[in-house]
């Protein structure tokens, strides 16, 4: 059953065995579980079928200290959340983000990897990934020739896989049509508010429109509505029934929003990769099930941990578009696209690291560029397109690496730091609510990191033979902007104790076990690969200990 909240009657309240807020990829996974197990559930879904007005509003933010992508930018109120926009990259977390780091303090995990590890499987059959299988030599990529030398210190062999992507819209909607589900569209869920006298929380107080309070009551509540909204809903709870007696739902030391994280991205240097570097694979290639994949380059942990580095994966890219001395039509192509999209804003293609094309310049020439050689941009598009007009797997990115110089693209472990929050603004949104503040910046210290990592990779990529390197330029990374915020961690962090956390181990809010959150914002620490195949694991994780 699919419900629109704004059809029901002011003050109406519905009633569940587990309340779920949000419906991509946590929110869906959490749901599908539950109602396999037969459990009534309730979804609450605070946009609806589509991109709205009322929507978007209540996503915008208000920008604090340092530099953040506008956050309407950069998620999406909608059925199925953000997974509408996902890129459908996938990889597990390392062992070494869930090791004892000195030199990163206050990023422990109260959990070992193997008990993450062991839902990485089913998580990759939510997302549609194929195997769950990270080795390029048994995901049938070519050895190494003969020519490259041996080296402990570069590791080549871990992979991205790529779901389709996956949109969990038709997922949802098939769960409530089905009846295994009730689900609220225009559910925006102001609130949880609280038993005075045990603290549990009692129900979900949702606002389909200004003015109108719907409320929904359940034994359990899971919030997984993305890292930023799941926290400004725990921030907005002040405990009981709104009266103003608490500082939030979970924030008794004032947790909540502390310690933001996402992943560092840019891409610098200049690489001409030999023949034994082509012949290894760098680009994408179809593993036998047929799910596109890439070899990700890292540092081997006792390089990082000599060194005190965080980690970070970097892949070989495409030379910079936006300069058109490249005379390169597919180049010019992207550039043009890209700028486009950042001229009129188009959404979540116009922020991130894609923000950089707006400074693109010379459009006269990269026109030239594209008129000189259409067929080439022809046959790229037709093969671009096809598979996305039929649903079939398609190439993951633009992705040529045929130009006379290639780059090094970095996602980058990013040091957890308790200034890097967001709190409640006084300012309000469509629906009266109080916008987030952000407050965010990477350090210094990070910054010299990723420059010394990309730095021993570049060196180990010569050394080995599968590139001539000249990253003369990685001193940029001091002052590239690096204000993604697609990949929201560490928010409500995971913790033995709620001095140092906002959910214990099983993800459950310290001081009120009857919420539980599953979203990467509960990452004590970032990695460096993308959050969503590890934080669906952790949703079904969460799953299993509700009953």
């Amino acid at each position: 059953m699919i419900i629109d909240a704004r059809r029901a009657l002011p003050g109406s309240s519905f009633d569940a065995e587990v309340c779920v807020i949000g419906s991509g990829p946590a929110g869906a996974t959490v749901a599908a579980e539950l109602a396999d197990r037969g459990l009534r559930v309730i979804v609450l879904e605070g946009g609806g079928t589509g991109r709205d007005r009322t929507a978007d509003d209540t996503y915008r933010g208000v920008a604090g200290e340092g530099a953040h992508d506008p956050v309407e930018a950069v998620r999406q109120k909608r059925l199925g959340g953000t997974s509408a926009v996902w890129g459908g990259r996938c990889a597990p977390l390392d062992d070494v983000d869930f090791s004892e780091r000195e030199w990163i303090p206050d990023a422990r995990w109260p959990i070992a990897h193997d008990e993450l590890r062991r839902y990485y499987g089913r998580a990759q059959r939510h997302l549609d990934a194929g195997e769950c299988e990270y080795s390029a030599a048994a995901s049938g990529f070519p050895d190494p020739s003969p020519e490259v030398t041996e080296t402990d210190a570069l590791r080549w062999d871990d992979l991205w896989r790529w779901s389709p992507p996956t949109t969990f819209a038709p997922r949802m909607r098939t769960l409530a049509q089905t009846g295994r589900i009730r689900l609220f569209t225009h559910a925006t869920v102001t609130r949880l508010d609280r038993d005075p006298v045990g603290g549990a929380a009692t129900e979900a107080v949702v606002v389909p429109r200004r003015g109108q309070e719907v409320r929904v009551r359940a034994r359990e509540f899971v919030l997984a509505a993305g890292g930023l909204e799941s926290t400004r809903i725990l921030l907005a709870s002040d405990g009981y029934g709104g009266s103003g007696l608490g500082a939030g739902i979970g924030n008794a030391h004032d947790q909540v929003g502390r310690h933001y994280m996402t992943h560092p991205v840019g891409e610098v240097g200049r690489l001409r990769l030999t023949p034994a570097g082509q012949a290894l694979g760098l680009g994408y290639a179809v593993t036998p099930e047929g799910v596109y994949a890439r070899r990700m380059l890292s540092l081997a942990p006792s390089v990082q941990a000599e060194q005190g580095l965080g980690n970070l994966k970097a892949a070989v890219w495409f030379a910079d578009p936006k300069d058109p001395s490249h005379r390169d039509a597919l180049l010019s192509t992207f550039a043009l696209t890209y700028w486009g999209m950042g001229r009129v804003r188009a959404g979540f293609k116009a922020a991130g690291t894609h923000a950089q094309y707006t400074s693109t310049t010379g459009i006269s020439r990269h026109l030239r560029n594209v008129v000189g050689d259409p067929r080439r941009v022809a046959r790229f598009a037709r093969g671009w397109a096809r598979p996305r007009l039929t649903g079939e797997r398609h190439l993951p990115s633009f992705m040529p690496l045929d130009s006379s110089h290639c780059r090094l693209r970095f996602d980058a472990e990013q040091t957890p730091s308790a200034t890097n929050r967001v709190t409640l603004d006084r300012e309000r949104d469509a629906l009266g609510q109080c916008r987030l503040r952000i407050d965010y910046s990477v350090s210094a210290s990070d910054r010299q990191s990723i420059a010394t990592s990309l730095t021993l990779i570049g060196k180990e990529l010569e050394r080995t033979g599968l590139a001539t390197v000249d990253l003369s330029d990685v001193e940029r990374v001091g002052d590239l902007p690096m204000t993604d915020g697609t990949h929201q961690m560490g928010l409500l962090r995971m913790a033995d104790s709620p001095r140092e956390g906002v959910v214990d181990a099983r993800c459950r809010v310290h001081g009120t076990p009857n919420v539980h959150v599953a979203s990467s914002a509960v990452f004590p620490s970032s990695g460096a690969v993308g959050p969503t195949l590890a934080l669906v694991a952790m949703a079904c994780r969460t799953a299993d200990g509700i009953s």
